[in-house]
């Protein structure tokens, strides 16, 4: 079962890859290896920030949902087709795609698990 670690590790590691896979983005802002793995990092643990276990065992809700994955889903692909005219807008588009894998890393590995994730969940 994942962890606040293996959440953070997880983060990091997609945030990393982002930039280093999306060649038209690392190329004009360099600048992604270093901010991707943090920006991953903690959008790989926001799901528990927003919705902690300590709260309640059973804290998967709207934030932790289906309905989420397949809306970050749907950000990362708008974010990956935008084709960016300027260097900051680039960076931009770089860091909405680092910012929706490392949320959507969190999710898989809370997926995966006995308990999964609902459909929605309550807000």
């Amino acid at each position: 079962m994942a962890n606040g670690k293996t959440h953070s590790i997880a983060g990091t590691v997609v945030g990393l890859a982002v930039p280093l896979l999306d060649k038209d983005t690392i190329k004009d802002n360099p600048e992604l290896l270093i901010a991707g793995p943090v920006i991953g990092n903690f959008f790989g643990k926001l799901p528990d920030i927003i919705e902690p276990a300590f709260k309640n065992p059973n804290h998967r809700q709207f934030f932790h949902s289906m309905v989420v994955i397949a809306a970050v889903s749907y950000g990362i692909k708008k974010a990956y087709d935008w084709q960016p005219k300027d260097k900051f807008e680039k960076l931009i588009r770089g860091i909405l795609l680092c910012t929706g894998a490392g949320y959507l890393s969190h999710l898989a590995l809370d997926a995966i698990t006995p308990r999964s994730l609902p459909f929605v969940g309550k807000l």
